[in-house]
């Protein structure tokens, strides 16, 4: 899957691009790995990363543990991520998949966080 985001907010532009991918190595069970790229007017540079697997009860429930983080102005934050959804099969290889994520910080000066996501998958 490949990601891109801009936002702008009182003047401020933040933008993010990144990628992630994964390989079965076993039936239903995901091994994935990611990496992104973002800058902004308040920051340097932040690079992103992201190692984890998913596995999909069904065929069409993915969950998913993570270990992931990011790298900006020579600070780094780790997130252990948990996540699950729904994975709607349009065709027979493509996916939608609508998630819900909570990311664990793993330094307490940051905070953990909830998202909502929506996901777009290929398999081949």
């Amino acid at each position: 899957s490949t990601a891109f985001s801009l936002t702008s907010v009182d003047g401020e532009t933040l933008w993010n691009v990144g990628a992630e991918g994964g390989y079965f190595v076993a039936d239903k069970l995901a091994v994935k790995v990611g990496l992104g790229y973002g800058d902004s007017d308040f920051s340097k540079g932040t690079f992103t990363y992201k190692l984890g697997a998913q596995y999909y009860f069904n065929g069409n429930i993915p969950v998913g543990v993570d270990f992931t983080g990011f790298s900006t102005d020579g600070e780094s934050v780790n997130y252990v991520g948990l996540e699950g959804g729904y994975a709607w099969f349009v065709a027979p290889n493509i996916a939608v998949t609508p998630k819900v994520r909570y990311n664990i910080a793993t330094k307490d000066t940051y905070e953990s966080s909830f998202q909502g996501l929506i996901g777009f998958s290929l398999f081949f």
